[in-house]
C-alpha cells in the first residue's frame, strides 16, 4: 500500500534535512517526522517523503549508509543521478541473465509463479 503524503509531512521533512548538519537515516528522519507504524512502514512512508520532494525538485542525496542529506553542489547531485542509472542497469542487467538461465531452450520459462526477482526488481516472465 503506497503511503499517503501530506503537504505538512513533505514541509516538515525539507526543513529537518536542511536543519540537519549531518546526513539522517530513514529511523531518525521517521522519528523526527513522528510517521506511525512499524519500523519498514515509517521506512517505506519516509522514501515516498523523500521522492515527492526530488519529483518537486529537491536535490535529496541518498547514502546507503550516512543517510539522507540535500545538497546545492550541483556536480555531486549529477555524480548521484548518475550512480542511480547505474545501479538501475546494473539491476536490469541481472534481470535479464536471470529470466534466461531460467528460460529452457524450447522457451517453457517458469512452470510456476511467472515473475522473477532480482535485487529490488520484479519482472514478469513471458
Amino acid at each position: 500500500m503506497k503511503p499517503n503524503i501530506t503537504t505538512l509531512e513533505s514541509a516538515n521533512c525539507l526543513r529537518t534535512l536542511q536543519a540537519a548538519s549531518e546526513p539522517l537515516v530513514a529511523a531518525d528522519l521517521a522519528r523526527k517526522l513522528h510517521l506511525a507504524g512499524c519500523r519498514e512502514t515509517q521506512r517505506r512512508h519516509v522514501r515516498a517523503i523523500i521522492k515527492q520532494l526530488r519529483d518537486n525538485g529537491s536535490q535529496i542525496v541518498a547514502t546507503l549508509q550516512g543517510g539522507y542529506f540535500i545538497t546545492e553542489d550541483r556536480q555531486i547531485w549529477r555524480d548521484y543521478l548518475e550512480g542511480r542509472q547505474i545501479d538501475c542497469k546494473k539491476v536490469l542487467g541481472r534481470t535479464h541473465r536471470a529470466k534466461k538461465m531460467i528460460t529452457n531452450h524450447q522457451g517453457q520459462g517458469l512452470l510456476f509463479g511467472q515473475h522473477i526477482r532480482c535485487g529490488v526488481a520484479t519482472m514478469a516472465v513471458l
